[in-house]
């Protein structure tokens, strides 16, 4: 009994999935390898993904300083391997940045590293960096972050990637863990023909479907860069400014019969630096008005309550939203701005990276 896949998705036709139809091997066995082949592939493109112009960032750390800190979401309990794409160059060649892959309630730590090539901006390669997770995980969010160690020059980032590695044919036997939540593997052997059709792969097929609908999807995912260097007043903003209410947004599709799930979560996540005990400090994002409880992380579990874009919804035949921060009064003055400086005394309080991981 193999809980393969195909290598690429086996779809139905809809046509043979209505009332009146014969119930075919085709439509069946095709239903199956589709699951695996999600439980294995879905959610495995981009989690993280930032770029900087050129002259930007750059760092000559020799002491491995953490830069970037960001929340990305993870497939399943079962992927394992977190693939992360740097475009940089050094100057000399020959130094290193390094990964670190963090479950922050279990406190599991996994790292990676890679010696940048490149002399000059894009000039030849990227440099892929492998997190191996080489304990039981079974948290479904995650934090990566960026660190540099210079034997001597500097090195400039163009952009940083993250995706995780998909599952190889065939899953493993048993059921296969999504946090908290179940996959269950269809095996192929079952579903050919000449074989009954029990009402359990109905079942199995309604609860995988369910389980696969909750997968994280990163919808906006940014963080502010951590002592770089100062090349003549050119520095990465290592804190949210005001200016950034206006412009930091992704517009997203929620995909069909994911309003059907009763608990669809949108996990927000934002890290604040310099906060106190007694501070009030508050972010107007997605909708939503969010008090900050303590200083680094916080987090939110919201309901979906804004209104869809109804011009590209309609266009795309999609529910289609605007996913961000707001354009607010109460973000104007919590953001960093001329007025409210990062270098101030006493130093205030302010957003320095932020993640919003939908489904």
């Amino acid at each position: 009994m193999s809980n393969s896949f195909s290598s690429s998705p086996q779809l139905v036709d809809p046509s043979r999935l209505t009332a009146s139809q014969t119930i075919r091997t085709t439509e069946v066995s095709k239903l199956g390898d589709l699951q695996n082949y999600l439980f294995a592939n879905g959610g495995c493109g981009d989690v993280l993904n930032q770029a900087w112009e050129d002259g930007v960032f750059r760092s000559n750390s020799t002491t491995g300083t953490q830069h970037c800190e960001w929340y990305i979401p993870r497939p399943s309990n079962k992927h394992y391997v977190l693939k992360i794409r740097i475009a940089a160059h050094s100057s000399p060649t020959g130094n290193t940045v390094g990964i670190q892959l963090k479950f922050p309630i279990s406190g599991g730590v996994y790292n990676g590293s890679a010696t940048i090539t490149d002399s000059t901006r894009y000039a030849s390669s990227f440099e892929e960096i492998t997190v191996n997770i080489t304990s039981s995980e079974d948290e479904l969010f995650c934090l990566v972050r960026l660190n540099v160690t210079c034997i001597s020059g500097y090195i400039e980032f163009a952009s940083v990637e993250a995706r995780w590695q998909p599952l190889t044919s065939p899953l493993g036997t048993g059921l296969q863990g999504q946090g908290a939540d179940s996959y269950i593997p269809q095996g192929l052997s079952r579903l050919g023909a000449d074989l009954p059709l029990s009402s359990r792969f109905g079942v199995e097929a309604l609860s995988n479907i369910t389980t696969l609908r909750k997968r994280g999807r990163t919808l906006l995912n940014w963080s502010g860069v951590n002592s770089a260097m100062n090349l003549g007043g050119s520095i990465p903003e290592e804190g949210m400014s005001a200016f950034n209410s206006e412009i930091m947004h992704s517009i997203v599709a929620l995909y069909s019969g994911m309003n059907q799930i009763e608990d669809l979560d949108v996990d927000i996540f934002i890290k604040v630096q310099n906060w106190s005990s007694g501070d009030v400090f508050k972010v107007d994002v997605f909708g939503y008005q969010l008090t900050m409880s303590q200083d680094g992380w916080n987090s939110f579990g919201l309901s979906l309550r804004i209104d869809e874009l109804e011009r590209m919804s309609r266009d795309f035949r999609q529910s289609v939203y605007k996913v961000g921060l707001e354009s607010t009064a109460t973000n104007s003055q919590a953001f960093l701005s001329f007025d409210k400086n990062i270098n101030d005394s006493p130093s205030p309080i302010y957003v320095a990276a932020l993640a919003i991981i939908g489904v």
